[in-house]
């Protein structure tokens, strides 16, 4: 909690003209905040509020100015907890004090909790705080050069991720969470021109030039956090009230949108329309805008997973191809890789389909079809055809669902680096054992999930209802602890896209490949779901690519696939490859290099590519080998220490146990060694020894191990590497 006073003191001050002094009363949970008087001191328990009225009257009078008491109730909202609330707002009302309450039981609604966004958190604490106080933020002016007799006007310092202000009035119009843009990007505005009317505040109508050289700022930076689009809000106010605008504003602030989206190579599209529900005449929306297809494009991932005969590959092939299923399996003949998987229905390898939005959200793949009777004769568009058309691209890793193939499947969820993950389970069939599995992978890699319910056109109701009272009872079990988000129209897509990446909700669909229904919703959500990781940050490190495939192409030679998790990779770049068996590393030129089949110069961190080798035969290289920087000084090791978790064992692990461990493209047989107890069952939390049995491995600190043994799993991460001597 003393953090907590820290923050909100620090943030009242750096942007409200005022002084605050804290103290903090812990014997039942209670945190005081006065305002303006920085001189007090005092402290005291809780009851002695209540107790002793006469000196808390006392002490509160001697408060100067506005004054605020933050409760944080120990007991969450017990019945207890509301009564204590109570009697301390009833007490502080009478003497004009306002009162702030947070939850501070361990629990979803924990301040610290990890399962909520700590800044969306924060940000709703403050707002809530400067209401109840009506505090006024302070004037934001341009950086001008003092004259002789003018003294330069102070300068807030800069703020934490976690200290997200109250948006400034010239801000504020585009974007419920639009942040401080820096100096550098409003050195244009003047100080009229940031002084908005705040009544005003959402209308991007009749504004000066400058203020719109801010937002355009403003969108700019925002881009550039969201890789290339990001959501804009019209008619809505800095604190997320609907005000509305009339159809001449809306218009007015619309092309307002549009005309910065042109101004920085994007494009806009309508994301959520809707009237003001005291107005219905007044108009109030949101949309996105993403930079246009040229030389760079927004890289998904996203792994699809499910029991056997669930629907699948079916699924991934009507979402790429446009073509709905005929009931039979038609459309994934023209997913699956091999002839066996063709003749047995069954995926046994792991298949990647594409599938591309342009810049207003439209599928590329079949854009150009008008007419539903072209479906069935069309030509497909090739990879390279999409790629170079869209300004997002998806890519699906259609996973094996059979268990004799869960190895494939978990190669495919550690190594591919899913941003997300869609879990699909079939209405009639209903939750199977190999459905719990995949959902498990997905709970130990920490990947954001949705689900898929379908064949809904050939089961009864009662069927689907009764699959899917099952799926949320599962999400809601501890150990899963989601929050099932059951899709029932446009909106509820938009929330969910806002709030997936934080892996709490586990949006529901029900979809049809026969009747395509509910499908047009999927895409929906698929254009909309936001990047993950901050590849950028990582392609300002040193070179790293993990291997996950190797060819041999005719006329080029050796050929490598992967995903390229540091740094950038260039043409004529001199790499080190291995290791080697002997668990050595040499160097390697790079010849060529392709990018969703298209031949590009270099390539960056988050993608996935080929790479053509100069003089490699391709038996000397094999799965979980690595590309790294040339002067990088890598050891390979035959042994590593990781800290564990056992999921499922029928009886007990002791030393010399030998599962198959997974770390991302690495797949080998280990024995472990106990290091500190004897054995080891379900539940059981251990610090383990790993040694691999066959060839030496390059694994680094931190990664994630997932290690099986039939229906024995287990997961762990690596504290320490032990490098070949």
């Amino acid at each position: 909690m003393k953090d907590l006073a820290d923050w909100v003191a620090s943030t009242l001050t750096s942007h409200f003209d005022l002084d605050i002094a804290m103290y903090t009363l812990w014997e039942k949970g209670i945190l005081t905040i006065p305002v303006d008087s920085p001189s007090v001191s005092h402290s005291q328990p809780l009851e002695a509020l209540f107790a002793d009225l006469s000196a808390s009257d006392a002490a509160f009078e001697s408060w100067e100015g506005k004054k605020l008491v933050l409760a944080c109730l120990t007991d969450g909202m017990s019945p207890a907890g509301k009564e204590e609330y109570r009697r301390l707002h009833t007490w502080c009302r009478s003497r004009e004090i306002a009162v702030q309450v947070i939850n501070g039981k361990n629990g979803e609604h924990n301040f610290f909790t990890k399962k909520r966004s700590l800044v969306d958190v924060q940000t709703n604490l403050i707002q809530s705080i400067f209401m109840k106080l009506n505090l006024e933020p302070k004037q934001r002016h341009k950086k001008t050069t003092p004259t002789s007799h003018e003294a330069t006007p102070p300068t807030s310092p800069p703020l934490s991720p976690e200290q997200t202000p109250e948006p400034s009035p010239a801000l504020s119009p585009l974007d419920l969470e639009a942040e401080v843009v820096p100096e550098s990007q409003a050195s244009g505005s003047t100080p009229e021109a940031m002084q908005v009317d705040p009544e005003r505040e959402w209308l991007l109508s009749e504004q000066p030039a400058t203020y719109y050289s801010s937002l355009c700022g403003l969108v700019r930076h925002r881009l550039l956090e969201g890789n290339g689009e990001c959501m804009c809000k019209v008619g809505v106010d800095c604190r997320g009230r609907p005000k509305g605008l009339n159809e001449a504003e809306y218009t007015e602030s619309l092309d307002t949108i549009r005309r910065i989206a042109t101004d920085l190579h994007a494009s806009t599209s309508m994301v959520i329309e809707k009237t003001v529900k005291e107005s219905p005449l007044l108009k109030c929306g949101e949309w996105l805008v993403r930079r246009w297809a040229e030389e760079d494009y927004i890289d998904m991932r996203i792994a699809i997973c499910g029991n056997v005969d669930s629907g699948k590959s079916t699924f991934v092939g009507v979402l790429t191809k446009g073509i709905l299923d005929n009931g039979r399996g038609s459309v994934r003949q023209k997913v699956f890789k091999h002839k066996h998987e063709q003749e047995s229905g069954r995926t046994s390898a792991i298949s990647e389909q594409l599938i591309g939005f342009d810049s207003t959200g439209n599928v590329v793949n079949y854009a150009d079809l008008q007419a539903a009777e072209c479906l069935q004769t069309r030509h497909l568009l090739s990879a390279k055809q999409i790629s170079e058309k869209s300004s997002k691209i998806i890519t699906f890793y259609d996973l094996a669902g059979h268990e004799k193939y869960l190895k494939t499947t978990v190669l495919g969820m550690t190594g591919s680096m899913p941003d997300y993950a869609c879990i699909v389970i079939s209405a009639n069939n209903g939750i199977q054992r190999m459905t719990k599995e995949h959902l498990g992978l997905c709970l130990a890699l920490k990947i954001p999930f949705f689900v898929v319910i379908t064949r809904i056109d050939m089961c009864p109701d009662v069927v689907t209802a009764n699959t899917t009272e099952n799926i949320v009872k599962l999400l809601k079990q501890p150990g899963v602890n989601k929050l099932p988000f059951l899709m029932r129209g446009p909106e509820d897509v938009v929330i969910c896209a806002k709030n997936i990446k934080d892996d709490r909700i586990a949006p529901i669909f029900h979809a049809s490949n026969v009747t395509g229904q509910n499908l047009d919703t999927i895409k929906r959500l698929l254009n909309l779901l936001p990047f993950r990781r901050d590849w950028k940050s990582l392609a300002k490190l040193s070179t790293e690519m993990i291997i996950d495939s190797t060819f041999y192409v005719t006329g080029v030679g050796t050929v490598v696939g992967g995903i390229v998790t540091q740094g950038v990779i260039s043409l004529n770049d001199v790499l080190t490859l291995g290791p080697n068996s002997n668990g050595h590393f040499r160097q390697t030129l790079v010849k060529g290099i392709h990018v969703k089949q298209c031949p590009v110069n270099r390539v960056e961190a988050g993608s996935s590519a080929c790479i053509a080798l100069k003089k490699e035969r391709r038996s000397d290289i094999r799965k979980g080998m690595v590309l790294l920087d040339s002067k990088a000084k890598p050891q390979a090791a035959w042994e590593f220490e990781a800290e564990v978790v056992i999921l499922y064992h029928s009886t007990t692990i002791a030393s010399n146990y030998q599962p198959v461990v997974h770390c991302g493209t690495v797949r080998q047989s280990c024995a472990i060694t106990l290091t500190d107890r004897d054995v080891l069952r379900t539940g059981d939390k251990a610090h383990v020894r790993f040694r691999f049995i066959y060839k030496p491995e390059y694994v680094k600190l931190g990664s994630k191990i997932i290690f099986r043994e039939g229906r024995t799993k287990g997961l762990g991460s690596i504290s320490q590497v032990f490098p070949m001597k």
